[in-house]
């Protein structure tokens, strides 16, 4: 009976010594919080980014007989340098709601003689033009949550609103120069004189937290400010694939389309591949590519004259 009682004694003493390290344990633990969970799905929760286009294109042209006695040839040059700036950001309101906030700033250089597309409705210019200005500012709401562990969806809706309603010449062509820098997508952040609205959706793949893969489509009109001016809708496909064999460093490539339905020009293949920076959680991320135009009307990008792009973006998560 003593033997029990010094038993039962002893298994007491244990767990009173026990119960304040186990206390202490439980403390040390951090608690679950929002923070701590891995954001691998670009749509979702609060980013900011400063995106950077930089455009930039000579092309010599030879005019048989355009000398001063009519048999020479002359050689015609011009160039034009394209940099957009763009302060990206999405902010979670609440559950899966998002808003979404863009400010472009625009630098043009542009001399000679120039024609664009502009979906569907050409713009040419000759002279020199250098001008910087703001773009046009776009404000939005998406959704965007998880269907599965791996596998996210997202759609929503935006508003482009015309800061030029009516742009002189010297303002249109320095913002034109910045127009064909992404391949036609993304153009209401520097196409003037237009109202724009927006409808997007896509997909969020992640493979093993080592490959992911990114589907989206726009559909986006254009409405002019002025009489003169055409309405433009244009659709957009990216694709996106992204390996991240070393945790947050990543090696990528994208391939897109663009359809402009009011164009000669039914669609625009470009390809950018990329590398890429991204933490799990929270925290700076950095991304650098160069956007290569495939086809005619922009492409091929290496070529002379034709659209090739280099893109950075620096931002944050949280």
């Amino acid at each position: 009976m003593s033997t029990t009682r010094s038993s039962l004694g002893t298994l007491l003493l244990m767990l009173c010594l026990a119960t304040p390290a186990l206390a202490q344990e439980a403390e040390r633990r951090p608690p679950i919080t929002d923070t701590l969970k891995e954001r691998w799905a670009k749509t979702q929760g609060g980013r900011f980014a400063i995106e950077v286009d930089v455009l930039g294109t000579s092309l010599e042209e030879r005019i048989p007989g355009a000398g001063v006695d009519g048999g020479e040839t002359e050689v015609v040059e011009s160039s034009r340098l394209g940099i957009t700036i763009t302060a990206a950001a999405q902010y979670k309101l609440f559950a899966g709601l998002h808003l979404d906030l863009e400010m472009p700033f625009i630098y043009g250089d542009v001399s000679g003689r120039h024609s664009t597309d502009l979906f569907g409705e050409r713009f040419s210019s000759t002279g020199e033009y250098t001008r910087f200005l703001l773009g046009n500012p776009t404000v939005g709401l998406h959704y965007a949550g998880n269907v599965l562990g791996s596998l996210a969806l997202f759609g929503g809706v935006s508003g482009t609103f015309p800061l030029h309603p009516d742009p002189s010449l010297g303002v249109e062509v320095p913002a034109v120069a910045n127009f064909p820098a992404r391949a036609y997508f993304d153009a209401q952040r520097v196409l003037l004189g237009h109202m724009a609205f927006r409808a997007r959706i896509g997909t969020e793949i992640r493979i093993g937290k080592v490959l992911y893969l990114t589907h989206d489509l726009a559909g986006q009109i254009f409405i002019p400010t002025e009489d003169d001016r055409s309405t433009k809708t244009v659709l957009e496909q990216g694709n996106e694939v992204e390996f991240r064999p070393l945790g947050s460093f990543g090696l990528g490539m994208r391939f897109q389309a663009a359809f402009p339905m009011s164009s000669s020009n039914s669609a625009q293949l470009a390809a950018e591949p990329f590398v890429a920076w991204e933490p799990p959680v929270k925290g700076s991320f950095t991304r650098v590519g160069a956007l290569v135009a495939l086809d005619d009307d922009l492409g091929f990008g290496l070529d002379q004259g034709k659209v090739a792009t280099i893109r950075v973006a620096l931002g944050s998560k949280w």
